[in-house]
């Protein structure tokens, strides 16, 4: 099905609320009329569990990555990704998870596909704060208010240096939806002194020769 995905950009730059924010949740399905659902959207549920699990030290911190944080800078595009890139306590060389999962488990989401847990129909990925680039990206995400829950975001500079990162097919495609869309609002000088501080100058130039 098609379900609705409420955003709201600081300064209400943007208004995905009354606007075309629409995300596939399943293939195979007809598309849904834009504002069918929109008035409650269905991040609100799933970041109200999130901040729960910061509220009870099972999460140190969080920001949204992945596929929901390149619809939040952009429009809407198909995407199965609601990745929450986090720390858990402890974590360094031991990272231990579990506790968040039990959590979860006892709350009655159970896991979907991919090591996803589902929540109220949102398949959310939590992913570690690797050292380096993941871990500044969390260090420096940016407050904002999704669905009328408050929650944190990785700024669009680093949210793109870790797709040029990975360097998949799917983030290659989100990379270039942000990085040439005049409408986004793109740091490109902070962006290059992060991909040079990351050694990733040499795919920056393959991406934009392919």
């Amino acid at each position: 099905m098609y379900a609705a995905l409420c955003i709201y950009q600081p300064y209400s730059k943007l208004d995905f609320l009354h606007h075309s924010s629409i995300i596939m949740a399943k293939q195979g399905m007809k598309k849904k009329k834009k504002h069918d659902g929109m008035k409650r959207g269905i991040l609100d549920k799933p970041l109200q569990i999130i901040n729960q699990l910061v509220a009870e030290n099972l999460l140190i911190d969080y920001a949204i990555g992945g596929g929901v944080a390149a619809l939040y800078y952009t429009e809407p595009v198909l995407t199965y990704d609601f990745d929450i890139i986090c720390r858990f306590p402890g974590q360094g060389d031991l990272i231990d998870p579990s506790p968040v999962y039990n959590k979860l488990n006892k709350l009655g989401y159970n896991f979907g596909m991919e090591d996803r847990v589902m929540v109220e129909g949102v398949p959310l990925q939590f992913i570690p704060a690797s050292h380096g680039l993941m871990e500044e990206a969390l260090e420096n995400a940016v407050p904002v208010t999704i669905c009328g829950v408050k929650t944190r975001i990785l700024r669009v500079e680093h949210l793109t240096a870790i797709m040029l990162n990975l360097y998949r097919p799917k983030d290659r495609a989100k990379l270039d939806l942000i990085v040439n869309n005049k409408s986004v609002s793109f740091d490109r000088r902070l962006f290059k002194n992060i991909i040079k501080h990351y050694d990733l100058n040499e795919k920056w130039k393959r991406f934009n020769e392919s």
